[in-house]
């Protein structure tokens, strides 16, 4: 019995993978609502239900609609019907974004509060006009009854069955929150994706917008279908920060694309002002070990770059002038050593991202290398396109990312 995580980060420990159980859901065919509905990994003392690589759907009604319409099905924003309406914030709540976090992360609270910031003042706001506000005044009462606030970001404990989730711009007050889960803190839990990246995917579903991997003008078979109320805003693009690693983008870090600018530029309209590049570190990891002699590979996005750098400990080392944006290091002296990736564009405006990475003359290293631009990487830990991917029968370990039609989340689960 393969132990699987479906939507969920690897979850790298010492003991192998974690999992609960959760079977396969990406078809009904043959099997009667009460057999599905059994299936479903359903939140304690509440009616909600996790599906479908952490699509979560309130209610039992809601629940059989979706059991009753379910189909095969770059970016995909979200609609009220098939063919209807997109669901998308109006022209003044997007600029008004507000948001408090709550208490109970404790010490790793400012670690939430950082990645909130990267997510949205360094992240989506780069991209488009909307504005996510940080209201700590209210984090003293920081939950889904608070309504100063547009959304509260709060940690659950769901012993480890997500990671993370959120919500989508229709839902009501009451549900609109970003749950994080303790092991979300955690490198080894979350296959070494960061947790602002997490939360990058999270406010996409905030926005609007659907998982990309779910559409059907991909040039390919679907293998995580769930449903199509959504509409293609831009080309298919199997990068995006809202495709999971698993469904067909192997090595995918979820860093922000060039068509994740363009696409939710298309539905809120563009910044107002120039803002600086965004510049993204994928490999090696932060606080990594790496050989002497290892590559640096990252994502630069803006629509007047005229160059991307990598320095090292502060020092130019190297400077490409377009994707992809991949640097080669060669007998880095033993040590600690600084990595950063820096943009500027035409106006001189610059964004960088700084690591910290050891290297050392034995061991090749944790994260010293990862896929390509295209999402194609190979390495220890590498999925497979397979929905279902995980831990295989020889021990090694993988890590896959899922997020939801309700509220995106990380779902392990295991099939036999």
């Amino acid at each position: 019995m393969g132990k699987l995580l479906a939507s969920g980060l690897a979850v790298v420990g010492l003991v192998g993978c974690i999992t609960t159980d959760q079977p396969e859901t990406s078809s009904t065919a043959g099997r009667t609502f009460e057999d599905f509905q059994a299936s479903i990994y359903r939140e304690p003392g509440t009616d909600t239900y996790v599906l479908d690589f952490d699509t979560v759907i309130r209610g039992d009604e809601a629940l059989r609609a979706y059991f009753s319409q379910f189909q095969d099905g770059a970016l995909a924003i979200m609609t009220t019907t098939v063919g209807g309406a997109d669901v998308k914030w109006d022209a003044a709540t997007r600029k008004n974004l507000t948001y408090c976090i709550g208490a109970g992360f404790g010490a790793n609270k400012p670690l939430v509060v950082a990645a909130m910031a990267a997510a949205s003042d360094a992240g989506w706001e780069k991209f488009a006009d909307v504005n996510y506000i940080y209201v700590p005044a209210q984090d003293a009462n920081c939950t889904a009854a608070n309504a100063s606030v547009m959304f509260d970001v709060n940690q659950v404990n769901a012993n480890g069955a997500y990671l993370a989730r959120s919500f989508f711009p229709n839902d009501l007050r009451a549900n609109r929150n970003v749950l994080i889960d303790p092991t979300s803190f955690n490198p080894a839990m979350t296959g070494n994706i960061p947790l602002a990246n997490i939360l990058g995917h999270e406010l996409g579903h905030t926005l609007g917008f659907r998982h990309e991997h779910i559409r059907a003008d991909q040039g390919r078979a679907v293998t995580c279908p769930e449903d199509n109320l959504y509409r293609g805003v831009t080309a298919y693009d199997v990068v995006s920060v809202m495709h999971y690693p698993q469904c067909g983008s192997p090595g995918n870090l979820l860093t922000f694309s060039p068509n994740d600018r363009s696409g939710v530029a298309l539905i809120y309209g563009p910044p107002v002002a120039n803002v600086a590049p965004m510049a993204q570190v994928s490999a090696p990891t932060d606080g990594a070990t790496v050989p002497p002699s290892f590559t640096v590979e990252g994502s630069v996005i803006d629509t007047d770059l005229t160059k991307a750098e990598l320095l090292v400990d502060g020092t130019t080392y190297q400077t490409i002038t377009k994707a992809p944006f991949q640097f080669a290091v060669t007998n880095l002296a033993t040590g600690a050593h600084t990595l950063t990736i820096k943009g500027t564009d035409s106006a001189g405006l610059t964004g960088a991202q700084m690591i910290n990475v050891t290297v050392t003359k034995t061991g090749s290293g944790a994260g010293a290398g990862a896929g390509g631009a295209d999402g194609a990487g190979a390495g220890d830990g590498e999925p497979t396109n397979e929905v279902v991917g995980g831990c295989n029968a020889g021990g090694s370990s993988s890590w896959l990312f899922g997020l939801g039609l309700a509220g995106a989340m990380l779902l392990r689960r295991k099939r036999s």
